[in-house]
């Protein structure tokens, strides 16, 4: 089943439509809008290193075993000490977050948005939709961080796979809900609504 899509951004970064994608554009300042009991995640009890995997209820985040690449598992940055950790994903990379069943929600802090940044969502081995840097910030300056909440309305997803051309992908704070949408998006296929931009300092995996 093909879900529609909504995305929201701030209107003083600009916005852009990908008519293939059925993109609709909305305009939402600094909302982190999630389920009540969606699962949450902030990498915060990890110290900085490399992990095989990262497990939490039903959510797994691992290397992407279809792709060829140098990644060892999962990194881990931050202050080296347990508090304040993201992950990264180094250029050429992909991690995929696998969920125990159908989700119909998915947010996360997407960290230095950029052009070579891409979110690509599935249904089974069906894609169901795709989203890039430049679907967030347009043009994507390397700089701020969007937190993006992504509904399936219509339809639902069982894993999102995050990829990076180049160095790197940032997130943190992952949010992950299979409960019905907020009466205000029913209206909307999946959405990318409420996003926060802070002021990031560019973060490489090593």
């Amino acid at each position: 089943m093909n879900l529609r899509f909504v995305l929201a951004a701030l209107p003083l970064l600009g916005f852009a439509a990908t008519p293939a994608k059925a993109v609709t554009i909305d305009l939402i300042s600094n909302v982190i809008n999630a389920p009540d009991n969606a699962i949450y995640q902030d990498f915060d009890s990890y110290a900085s290193g490399v992990y095989p995997s990262i497990s939490w209820g039903p959510v797994k985040l691992a290397v992407d075993a279809n792709v060829v690449d140098d990644a060892t598992g999962v990194y881990v940055l931050g202050t080296g000490e347990i508090g304040n950790e993201y992950v990264a994903i180094p250029g050429g990379t992909s991690l995929t977050f696998s969920f125990a069943g159908p989700a119909t929600y998915f947010g996360m802090l997407w960290g230095t948005v950029d052009d070579f940044n891409t979110a690509t969502f599935y249904d089974g081995d069906t894609v169901v939709g795709t989203f890039t840097g430049s679907d967030l910030l347009d043009p994507p300056d390397g700089v701020s961080a969007i937190y993006a909440n992504f509904y399936a309305v219509d339809g639902t997803f069982t894993s999102v796979v995050l990829t990076s051309g180049d160095d790197s992908f940032e997130f943190d704070n992952v949010r992950v809900a299979a409960t019905p949408l907020p009466a205000a998006l029913g209206l909307f296929g999946m959405a990318v609504a409420g996003m926060g931009v802070f002021g990031l300092r560019r973060r490489r995996a090593a």
